[in-house]
């Protein structure tokens, strides 16, 4: 997927959406009925947003105890992620630290030979030694983004996290989806800035100075963005493994 196809949406959209794939999961379980979450009255004003979520999660986890102690179900094992798929967040947040620690030369290539038009117009030319040039790319961003092929670590790692929603401790539920929601939020926006700076030149009023400003805002949003998934990781207690440029 590119950076031009992603749909933004709200963060009540957002919530809803989890709220509904996991109440989904514990219905598909056959422990709870779409009954169980009618009100038989109204509820009252003191119940707050909170209590609904730790409900729910507690829902979840008792469900997860019920099938790991019964006959286990197909349904529950496709619906929470295993430990092998757990270790494409740690191999994401690998890959963020590696493209932090090598930024400049991550988005930078210098001596390239012939270049395609299209690249010609999304990238930065500077003078460069031995008299060639170095060009800034804000594209290859994305590649450690999950933005650019399907076999990243971190393509779609936002769907994952919200199935691995069942592994959080109930009293930190919500905290839990909070982190998901801004790590999606600053995740599309690394990409989106990144793709933004790569035509900074080829834009009305572009030139280099615009996409060096560009590029350090896209730096902003990966630098939260590595942090947030830290906080993913933590949740889900799993270690954070060395600095890696593997998938």
């Amino acid at each position: 997927p590119t950076s031009s196809s992603i749909i933004p949406i709200t963060k009540l959209q957002f919530k809803l959406l989890i709220t509904m794939k996991i109440i989904s999961v514990i219905v598909t379980l056959g422990f709870l009925t779409p009954s169980v979450f009618c009100w038989t009255s109204p509820p009252t004003t003191t119940t707050s947003r909170r209590d609904i979520f730790q409900k729910t999660a507690a829902g979840i986890i008792g469900a997860a105890t019920i099938a790991t102690t019964a006959s286990p179900l197909p349904s529950y094992a496709e619906s929470v992620p295993s430990a092998k798929d757990l270790t494409r967040l740690q191999r994401g947040h690998s890959r963020v630290r590696y493209l932090l620690e090598n930024w400049i030369d991550i988005t930078t290539v210098c001596g390239k030979g012939v270049m395609t038009d299209l690249e010609r117009k999304q990238v930065i030319r500077t003078e460069g030694g031995g008299g060639g040039f170095c060009e800034r790319t804000p594209l290859n961003v994305q590649m450690y983004l999950g933005y650019k092929s399907t076999i990243d670590p971190l393509f779609k790692a936002d769907k994952l996290m919200l199935k691995a929603a069942p592994l959080v401790d109930p009293d930190y539920f919500e905290d839990y989806l909070d982190i998901v929601e801004r790590y999606r939020e600053k995740a599309d926006q690394g990409s989106m800035m990144a793709y933004t700076s790569s035509w900074g030149e080829a834009n009305p009023g572009g030139g280099k100075e615009i996409i060096d400003e560009y590029l350090e805002k896209t730096k902003d949003e990966v630098e939260q963005t590595e942090l947030l998934l830290r906080d993913v990781l933590k949740f889900l207690n799993l270690d954070v493994i060395p600095v890696s440029k593997a998938i």
